[in-house]
């Protein structure tokens, strides 16, 4: 399974919010809703800004959240647990579904241990002991770390993209940013446009506010201990879909945050990273992934999508607005199909850029469509009104057009010559892909072929 997920100047958060179980390596370094892609999708020109939305954010709901940040950046050494546990409405899907715990110790100014360990991949520790920063990820084949000099604060740990993907595990990176920040209460407030208190409850044998958040990243609620600890003790953020084997699937996470010991005495042993034998020291992780990655292209040229190179099938749909779109506007055409939902947070940062790049193409033979997979009217319509695409939408209601077209993760976008031939295929909002789909076109209106004959071939480097 792979996953492509928010307009480009929310991506990261996008990430976050589809970012759940403890894969956090699958699903938070890749950018989307059941497709791969890096972040990194160029924005168009953006149309004229509209008026911000208010933000509202109850009294009661501020005391709270003030509070709990005054006791966090008061306290300079903590312990905790946290639990994420994510369940699937399909049972396809159930290697979505999971349990992963992080242990993590806490001594201001940079001291800090987080172990993941749990039911997915992803599993590793971060350790910094004030000094170095060690950095190690569990992988299927092997165990690699790297070690580097620790930065001078726990803000600027955070800024570690290994360390970001570790916490935000369940989605619950709202919190663990806060619960290391200089400013929790900036950090967790960030891009909440109404926050508001929904009552009392116990959570554990605690006593708990719970408090409810519209934001721009994903809604979210959280449960906040009353008494003398105002610490989180529970965080539920409102994920929604994935598009997953060919059809949605509802995904939840809960973050439970225990076992807090506040004032902790340390010993050097719980910041010292002893790595075991066979595990292997390498300069840089994210150098060796990619150098991992060159050696496999090089050992096995890539395939191309399934359906490349063999005929598209014309497609009868019909948009929000009544308007039709049938074969006769196919033939003899470069069609481009962007299959998307608005669910889908990489889609709706790559669909612009799509749209914006065929717009351009348009008098010289390109049509473009944006296929919305399995959404009602309605939904489609409320989603163009609160953000205006420019492109003419159509609605695979029934999941046929997908079918046909073999989308398993969106954004999905097919490239179709004027022979009806598929000629490339982009699963993922993917770095470079706005000069990688100008290329494309390029070569197309050229009268050349980007697709082999006869099917979907090997190619040691596809457009």
């Amino acid at each position: 399974m792979r996953m492509t997920g928010t307009r480009a100047d929310r991506l990261t958060s996008g990430m976050r919010a589809w970012g759940i179980g403890g894969f956090a390596a699958v699903l938070l370094v890749s950018a989307g809703c059941g497709g791969t892609a890096a972040p990194g999708v160029a924005k168009p020109a953006a149309p004229a800004a509209a008026a911000p939305r208010p933000v509202s954010i109850a009294p009661e709901a501020r005391e709270v959240i003030d509070r709990m940040a005054k006791f966090l950046g008061a306290t300079n050494r903590f312990t905790l647990r946290q639990v994420s546990t994510t369940t699937v409405s399909d049972e396809a899907a159930k290697k979505l579904a999971g349990e992963m715990t992080h242990g993590v110790r806490v001594e201001r100014p940079n001291r800090l241990a987080v172990v993941l360990t749990g039911d997915q991949p992803g599993s590793g520790t971060v350790i910094s002991d004030g000094q170095s920063l060690v950095i190690h990820q569990k992988q299927k084949d092997a165990n690699r770390y790297e070690s580097s000099p620790a930065p001078a604060s726990l803000s600027e740990l955070v800024d570690n993209p290994h360390l970001r993907a570790m916490l935000a595990v369940g989605g619950a990176d709202v919190v663990t940013k806060a619960l290391l920040g200089e400013d929790p209460a900036t950090a967790i407030l960030e891009g909440v446009q109404e926050l508001s208190v929904a009552g009392t409850e116990e959570i554990d044998g605690r006593s708990c506010t719970h408090l409810v958040a519209k934001a721009e990243s994903g809604n979210w609620d959280l449960w906040v201990a009353t008494g003398d600890e105002p610490v989180p003790v529970k965080f539920v953020p409102a994920i929604g879909q994935l598009f997953f084997g060919g059809k949605n699937v509802d995904l939840s996470s809960t973050v439970v945050f225990d076992q807090w010991r506040c004032d902790p005495a340390f010993e050097a042993a719980d910041f010292a990273f002893v790595p075991e034998d066979g595990w292997e020291k390498v300069d840089s992780l994210t150098g060796f992934a990619d150098q991992a990655r060159r050696d496999r292209l090089a050992a096995a040229r890539p395939s191309l999508h399934p359906t490349v190179g063999f005929p598209g099938m014309p497609l009868s749909l019909v948009g929000p607005d009544g308007a039709r779109f049938d074969p006769a506007m196919q033939k003899d055409k470069i069609v481009v199909l962007d299959f998307w939902a608005s669910w889908c947070g990489p889609c709706r940062a790559s669909l612009p850029v799509v749209a914006q790049i065929c717009k351009e193409y348009a008098d010289k033979g390109i049509v473009f469509r944006a296929v919305n997979v399995k959404e009602d009217p309605e939904t489609i319509r409320k989603f163009l009104a609160e953000e205006p695409i420019d492109a003419l939408v159509v609605m695979d209601t029934e999941g046929t057009a997908s079918a046909a077209y073999r989308v398993e993760g969106i954004p999905h976008t097919v490239i179709i010559g004027r022979d009806g031939i598929v000629q490339a295929v982009h699963v993922g909002a993917g770095d470079g892909m706005e000069a990688k789909l100008r290329k494309q076109l390029d070569t197309l209106l050229e009268g050349k072929s980007l697709a082999p004959k006869g099917g979907n071939q090997a190619r040691a480097e596809p457009l």
